[in-house]
């Protein structure tokens, strides 16, 4: 596309972009304000294609609400429905910029549903920095590709770039050329800030020596090769390793894991953690990680967080599940259940009735400790803590497996049995599954 206006080549890359990565279900744009998402929200709306606008709220900046205001009333102006979110921003996740970043995304999938897509004003400068700044951080294959055009954000949400290819400039040119205004942070101009030392100080020099935001886009695209082999080579190695579904995360065989060489291993981890939607782990604390499953005993209690994701052992195979919410002690964790309808519960599981389950005033709780069950297949009641182990029921579900009590009664045991009960009860249990 050379010697092409902005005019041209803008509608051309956004529309074979989305082509190249269709869409399910609504489609968002991450809209800051800034000269990137402002031009990118106004490309959508010339192209006639259907849009919400998603505002973050940091509160990091005096001006954050007439930044709110600002966006709004230009998505307004373009007839854009508009969704603003308050985040509060953790500078201990990583420092202020990281944590910031951190607190947008878990906004993004906040906002998002199966089957959405976001969409990020990233263009070919932004690459570039991000390509050195994680250099200089000594980032492997993957970090080095850099910015993907479409990645996932949870299990069934897309991120999409679709400006990657374009450089600020002409995203210029496009606002110039629309009368567009756009929000201009003062703390981009704050080189205390690594990516601001860089934009300001360091890419100007090897800009003007090299040209290296297209040096680096070629150097990305060959690494992205790279790193999609490497994701090939993680898939065959986690079906290889029996990669099974369970009721909360996923787990593989340990036995073969181990069987692998460490460079295999840390690639398997690596993208089992982004398959996951988990964020990248540095190489420092997957060595540690990695480190701590193969020393840990069998009947370890292994908690290794790991790139927004737990590692966790149990019997003979390595877990990868979400972070678990703590469970709130006392008599507020109990719920009544008709029988019927699905019953959300904390920490994002829910309760669902087998067919045929009978109608009736239940009372829905967590263990407390010390309670029995009568399984309908066993002649005697046993303690609860020795069947749920018996019942291979992972340890650290075992604080929140639903029990159903009817008339003061336990009944049932989500998702593991039925108990013998004074009127007839399914042998078939509620089922109790966390939300994908």
């Amino acid at each position: 596309m050379k010697n092409v206006s902005p005019t041209e080549k803008l509608p051309t890359l956004l529309k074979h972009a989305l082509q190249s990565h269709p869409l399910r279900g609504q489609r968002w744009v991450g809209f800051s304000g800034g000269l990137d998402s402002t031009v990118l929200l106004h490309l959508l709306a010339s192209c006639q294609i259907p849009v919400c606008a998603l505002h973050i709220h940091h509160g990091l900046n005096a001006n954050a609400e007439v930044w709110r205001a600002h966006c709004k009333a230009f998505a307004e102006s373009l007839a854009v429905p508009f969704t603003a979110i308050q985040v509060e921003v953790d500078r201990k996740d990583g420092g202020l910029e990281q944590g910031a970043r951190r607190a947008r995304y878990r906004a993004f999938d906040q906002a998002m549903s199966a089957g959405d897509q976001i969409l990020l004003g990233h263009h070919a400068d932004d690459q570039a920095e991000t390509f050195l700044l994680r250099l200089m951080r000594g980032a492997g294959v993957l970090g080095l590709a850099s910015m993907s055009e479409s990645r996932l954000i949870g299990r069934d949400k897309h991120l999409l770039r679709p400006l990657l290819k374009v450089g600020r400039a002409e995203l210029e040119q496009w606002a110039e050329m629309h009368g567009l205004d756009w929000i201009e942070d003062d703390s981009n101009a704050d080189e205390a800030l690594e990516r601001n030392f860089l934009r300001h100080r360091v890419m100007p020099l090897l800009n003007q020596r090299w040209g290296v935001s297209r040096q680096v886009a070629r150097a990305a695209e060959n690494l992205r090769e790279s790193a999609e082999l490497l994701s090939e080579l993680a898939l065959t190695d986690l079906v290889a390793a029996n990669l099974r579904e369970e009721r909360f995360g996923e787990s593989l065989a340990l036995p073969h894991f181990f069987s692998l060489s460490e460079g295999r291993r840390k690639n398997l981890m690596r993208h089992w953690v982004l398959r996951q939607g988990g964020r990248s782990p540095e190489s420092n604390l997957l060595k540690q990680a990695l480190c701590q499953v193969a020393c840990a005993a069998e009947d370890a209690q292994l908690e290794v967080n790991l790139g927004g994701r737990v590692v966790r052992r149990f019997r003979n195979r390595l877990y990868l599940t979400p972070e678990l919410a703590p469970v709130a002690s006392g008599t507020d964790n109990c719920w009544h259940w008709d029988g019927r309808a699905d019953l959300p519960l904390p920490g994002g599981s829910v309760l669902q009735s087998p067919a045929g389950w009978p109608l009736a005033d239940y009372k829905v709780c967590y263990r407390r400790g010390g309670e029995r069950a009568h399984p309908i297949s066993r002649p005697k009641s046993q303690a609860l803590k020795k069947l749920l182990q018996e019942w291979a029921l992972e340890p650290w579900l075992r604080d929140r497996v639903p029990l159903v009590f009817l008339e003061g009664n336990l009944v049932a045991v989500a998702g593991l049995f039925s108990c013998k009960a004074s009127r007839a009860i399914p042998d078939k249990p509620p089922s109790w599954r966390f939300f994908d």
